[in-house]
């Protein structure tokens, strides 16, 4: 297999040596293997332990058993080219002798291990002899089948040729045992004393004596090994056994406790008795073919580990008879559950069904090439649904036919949300206005986007690749750029300068901001790159520019400002929404009463604010900055002199290009004497709102008032006249008849009479429309006793009874509340059949019975008296006529009266800015109910 000159990815499985720097450069994808990255994790882990092994390892995977083998076992081989071929092209020599071997491994068989192996290897192109031991271990792939061989060598290369040539002199044999770096050791077994080479004794912790006793290197062998030790020993010295002796233990330094694994040959002596007499023989270290062996065990359990640290699951199917075995991940995998007894066929229905196609393509072309890879949506039980990955590989029979397909299913859900997201960041990246670029540990160019080819006149379509970091930076930047960042991102993580592009077509010098990242290997933790975000700096600096050719005209604005400012009585402010901090000038401050060089925030600003302004200002100040509008507020203040003032406020937030507020800035003004202008205005227009509205129904009742007299005199005061002219006229044409001259004479007199009771009526109505200065504090009970005294003789003829409790006091007219009671006893004591019973309560309104009885001011406080009779009483549907003048329910003949009394009540209660209300039935008396304010009509005493 060829190595490919192009850029390979780092694979940090492929780590190790010149043999994995020679994989990393091999073109795979060639072979049947496929890309690195779509290995399986089993072949992965061996071949990071075979690559860092010291010991000789070779590895043979797969159907094809392809090559695999580290730098210490590449003597093995003429050339390096047997990397990725089949073993019986790189064994081809051997291929009879290693096939049945790798067979019997395959099939399930144990670790196979040949000792004393003449191999031959290669140094320098030339071949020579090695002795060799040769150990066959079958490793398993995902599914936890035989897929592969690992062959662990340990050279014996002196040993053996001592063995092999007897005749060598001594010093050529404790040559081979040192090169061989072997121990040896001897025991006399008449004397009992043992003796060992300088190496054993250095294993053993042994004293540098000649002789000692075997029990203190027995003392070394681990517990565990000691009697395993002792029983091969016991073996060995019995003529039965040949005097063979073989067998690997653990031992511990006397000395230091460093322990080592060491593998014990020898062979025991006998004499023509068959008696033991000596027993010597060699040990060898074999502790990292021990450490190999249980890596390569671990190695397997790592794989396994991380098939199921990866959520992957196996599946392993029988194309005889189309039997699936799997692993519960794979169930989980596809259903969403772990559950047995699921079939090919029974799996697929869980695929999406727009998905099966690629499944059934990946399928057609894994027939090809024996590889098969897919992904795919698949539907769990619950409904919800999941990508997966499966990757597979055919296995093929002794005749080359395929009998069994093994691999592996991945949940890749996340990671396909993950590749969503990556598109979506890529987009992002390519339509940034910003450059943005990525460049190895090297420096050369990886990537560039579209505005960082915009930005140095880069076509669209033109590689970077061949362009180092440096070569877009003017030339006397470029050496501080390769200076600098590189040496300054050994050391942090990110860093940011001015940096100066150029523009490949015209050469122009670009400032940019720039900030640099580097870019490390997530596995490894190393640097392979590093990502570079630079701004154009043009705009901004011509802004800057600008802004400080602006700066004198801003100051005269500023100037300007102040002095309108100063002019108008307007105090400008900054708030710091962050701390509360206000920034004002002195006017700003006078308006709040304060010195011009006290220190002035939010905190303080709330105290001086009267309560009840307090949450309103708060809630407008944060409804303005949420909502991006002017402020806008009035408030109340107390000076610290105690007076009150009216402050007017307006202000704007200012923000960050986040969006996030920062400060808010305005103006106030001190607006008391147009507040306390307006305030007694208001008033003004207030009391002669009330005027008008007092005269205004002074004018509605003087015109009712009007037309009842207009009543009266076209129907009341015409009756009697209309009877005075007719008696008159039959007085005249009857002036012989004395009887009946009298008759009509008093007629004419009762009519006169009847007249002038009731222009006497109409007079005293009238002048209750006169209230002037007669209010006064009154004491209704006073008034009562006056009015009862007056009707003492009638009382007493009618024997009537009068029950009443205390009155309280009211703000009235003395004059009219005397003729109001009048009235009212009067009608009572008038209008009955039986012995009048009158009752007089009175009490004091609460502000609830005030709000609902229809025609009181709430702002005022009211009495409440209560008249009641047991008189004849009238229908309450005429309960407001019997207050109009003139209006009289009762038979005239049977009552006497002008009608007019009861209007003359109202008149009087109506002057006081009260209500009076009627309630009745027929024979049951009647009630009048009046509602009197305490202090007044205006509620001022």
């Amino acid at each position: 297999m060829e190595a490919n000159s192009l850029s390979k990815p780092v694979y940090p499985f492929l780590s190790g040596g010149e043999m994995g720097k020679l994989m990393r450069s091999t073109a795979w994808s060639k072979s049947s293997l496929g890309d690195p990255d779509t290995w399986p994790q089993s072949l992965q882990t061996l071949l990071t332990v075979v690559l860092n092994s010291r010991l000789p390892m070779c590895l043979f995977w797969g159907p094809e058993l392809i090559c695999f083998y580290n730098d210490a076992y590449q003597p093995c081989f003429k050339d390096t080219r047997v990397l990725g071929q089949r073993a019986e092209n790189a064994w081809a020599e051997k291929w009879a002798d290693v096939k049945p071997i790798i067979d019997q491994l395959l099939a399930g068989g144990p670790v196979i291990q040949k000792e004393a192996q003449l191999t031959p290897v290669y140094h320098n192109g030339k071949a020579e002899t090695a002795y060799w031991t040769v150990c066959y271990s079958p490793v398993s792939n995902e599914a936890g089948q035989p897929y592969g061989v690992l062959i662990t060598c340990t050279e014996t290369t002196k040993p053996e040729e001592v063995l092999h040539h007897p005749d060598e002199s001594r010093d050529q044999f404790f040559f081979a045992i040192d090169a061989a770096e072997l121990g040896t050791w001897d025991l006399n077994l008449i004397t009992h004393r043992f003796t060992a080479n300088d190496r054993l004794k250095d294993w053993f912790g042994l004293p540098s004596n000649s002789e000692f006793e075997l029990s203190l290197a027995l003392e070394a062998i681990v517990g565990a090994d000691q009697q395993e030790v002792s029983q091969a020993i016991w073996n060995a010295l019995k003529p039965a056994s040949g005097g063979q002796y073989d067998v690997t233990y653990t031992i511990a330094n006397l000395i230091t406790g460093q322990k080592r694994t060491v593998r014990a040959k020898g062979k025991a002596y006998f004499n023509e008795l068959g008696v033991a007499y000596r027993f010597a023989g060699t040990a060898q270290d074999t502790t990292e073919q021990l450490l190999a062996r249980q890596q390569m065990e671990r190695a397997e359990q790592l794989a396994k580990l991380a098939l199921e640290g990866a959520g992957a699951g196996s599946f392993y199917i029988d194309l005889a008879d189309n039997n699936l075995t799997y692993s519960p991940t794979l169930s989980r995998i596809f259903t969403g559950v772990e559950s047995t007894g699921l079939t090919r066929d029974l799996l697929l229905t869980y695929i999406v069904p727009e998905d099966r196609l690629i499944r059934e393509k990946a399928y057609q072309q894994a027939a090809q090439t024996g590889k098969l890879r897919y992904e795919a949506r698949t539907v769990w039980n619950d409904g919800s649904v999941h990508w997966l990955r499966v990757l597979g590989t055919y296995l093929s029979d002794s005749t080359g036919a395929y009998a069994h397909f093994a691999g592996i299913a991945q949940d890749i859900t996340a990671e396909v949300e993950a590749r969503a997201e990556q598109k979506k960041l890529l987009s992002l990246v390519e339509n940034s206005h910003d450059y943005m670029a990525v460049s190895d540990v090297e420096g050369r160019q990886i990537y560039l986007n579209r505005a960082g080819r915009e930005l140095t006149g880069l076509d669209p379509d033109q590689s970077i690749t061949h362009l180092y970091r440096h070569e877009f930076y003017v030339p006397e930047h470029a050496r501080r750029v390769r200076a600098y960042r590189l040496s300054s991102l050994l050391n942090s993580d990110e860093q940011a300068n001015v940096v100066y592009l150029k523009h490949f077509k015209t050469g122009e010098v670009i400032p940019c901001n720039a900030s640099y990242v580097k870019i490390n290997d997530p596995t490894t933790g190393q640097q392979i790159g590093r990502g570079a975000t630079l701004r154009d700096l043009r705009p901004e600096l011509a802004f800057r520019k600008e802004l400080v050719n602006s700066e004198a005209i801003l100051q005269q604005v500023n100037q300007r400002l102040e002095m309108a400012l100063e002019a108008g009585r307007l105090g400008s402010y900054e708030l710091e929404l962050a701390t509360g901090r206000i920034t004002c000038t002195a006017q700003c401050k006078a308006n709040y009463g304060l010195p011009a060089d006290i220190t002035f925030d939010i905190p303080d600003l709330i105290r001086v604010m009267v309560p009840e302004d307090q949450q309103r200002v708060q809630g407008l100040v944060n409804d303005a900055v949420i909502n991006r509008s002017v402020y806008n507020a009035e408030y109340r203040v107390i000076w610290p002199d105690g007076s009150l003032h009216w402050i007017r406020a307006w202000g704007r937030g200012v923000y960050d290009d986040n969006g996030k507020p920062l400060q808010m800035v305005g103006i106030t003004l001190d607006v008391t004497p147009e507040r306390m202008a307006q305030q007694r205005l208001e008033r003004q227009v207030q009391e002669r709102t009330q005027e008008l509205t007092a005269a205004n129904q002074a004018l509605v009742r003087t015109n009712h008032e009007l037309e009842q007299f207009a009543y009266i005199a076209s129907h009341d005061l015409q009756e009697p006249l209309r009877k005075i002219q007719s008696f008159a006229s039959l007085l005249q044409e009857n002036q012989d008849d004395d009887q009946l001259g009298n008759l009509y004479l008093s007629k004419i007199i009762k009519s006169a009479q009847r007249m002038s009771a009731l222009i006497k009526a109409v007079l005293n109505y009238s002048r209750l429309a006169k209230i002037d200065d007669q209010l006064e504090p009154t004491d209704l009970n006073q008034i009562l006793q006056n009015v009862l005294s007056d009707f003492d003789l009638l009382i007493e003829q009618k024997e009537a009874v009068i029950e009443y409790s205390p009155l309280p006091m009211v703000v009235g007219i003395p004059l009219q509340l005397n003729q109001l009671f009048t009235n009212l006893i009067g009608n009572a004591l008038k209008f009955t059949n039986s012995n009048p019973l009158i009752q007089i309560s009175s009490g004091i309104l609460s502000a609830e019975q005030t709000a609902q009885q229809m025609g009181l001011n709430p702002a005022l406080s009211y009495i409440w008296l209560a008249v009641r009779d047991n008189g004849i009483g009238f229908e309450q549907q005429y309960a407001n006529q019997i207050f109009a003048l003139f209006q009289r329910l009762s038979n005239g003949k049977s009552y006497s009266g002008t009608g007019i009394g009861l209007a003359i009540c109202k008149k009087i209660v109506d002057n006081h800015n009260g209500v009076i209300i009627a309630q009745s039935q027929p024979n049951q008396g009647a009630t009048f109910t009046i509602y009197l304010p305490v202090h007044g009509p205006t509620g001022n005493s």
